[in-house]
């Protein structure tokens, strides 16, 4: 009887530990678990866009009135040199990605990569990136592929020429004879989900409201005679000088 006794308090003793360890247990998933939920809370508030960032959506087709590759948005429309331009259309992709209003704002293709510099605008460099505008002596465009075999893939407008193309680059100092500068990293993925939201003014004054030409015509009628990514002689090509 005495052993049949002690077997009955070890297993209630048993079934009490038991019962204390599962409600300890289910208290820790229960905090647990609030914590989790509070840290979300406070993740998506302090960067919504950490969490939910987008994909780069690469621009393969041309332009089809969105405002900011018109004079509702982009400066350079506002001034008389909207698209075909190299810049104007540099400009909108910008401001497309973005979502806000860049801050080279001015200055023909030649000068934008020393406007940045000058300035600290952005970051630049010597790699491709998505959404960086790549410059070279005399035109801009922007990466919107970087390929597996190396080779990069811009979109581009041409000042009189070409309202919009694609391009895939094995060699980017491969254009038309130009120097290549490099890459101004221009795109904030950060502000990407506001770039379909935000309708940001642009005011600017008489002094700063002209804009040079921004190629020269001599580059974009050798790219239509020439549209086949070769290196040119300037020295030996009429339409250089």
């Amino acid at each position: 009887m005495l052993v049949t006794f002690c077997h009955r308090l070890r297993s209630i003793s048993c079934g009490t530990m038991h019962s204390v360890v599962e409600k300890e247990v289910l208290m820790k998933l229960i905090k647990n678990s609030i914590i989790t939920f509070l840290a979300t809370i406070i993740i998506l508030t302090i960067f919504p866009t950490a969490v939910f960032a987008k994909e780069y959506e690469p621009r393969l087709d041309a332009p089809s009135g969105e405002p900011y590759y018109t004079s509702e948005l982009n400066r350079y429309s506002q001034t008389g040199y909207g698209m075909p331009n190299c810049v104007a259309y540099a400009y909108g992709r910008v401001y497309e990605l973005n979502g806000e209003a860049p801050l080279i704002s001015r200055g023909n293709a030649g000068e934008w990569w020393y406007i940045n510099i000058n300035n600290d605008y952005y970051d630049y460099g010597q790699e491709p990136k998505l959404g960086a505008v790549a410059c070279w002596s005399n035109h801009v465009a922007v990466v919107e592929a970087i390929n597996d075999d190396g080779s990069v893939t811009v979109s581009e407008s041409h000042w009189g020429g070409t309202y919009f193309d694609t391009k895939t680059f094995a060699d980017m100092s491969s254009h038309w004879g130009q120097t290549f500068y490099g890459y101004i990293y221009t795109y904030n993925e950060e502000a990407q989900l506001s770039a379909n939201s935000t309708e940001q003014e642009i005011t600017f004054s008489m002094e700063d409201s002209y804009v040079f030409p921004q190629e020269s015509n001599a580059f974009t009628t050798l790219e239509f005679a020439n549209n086949n990514n070769s290196i040119m002689n300037p020295t030996t090509n009429a339409l250089f000088k």
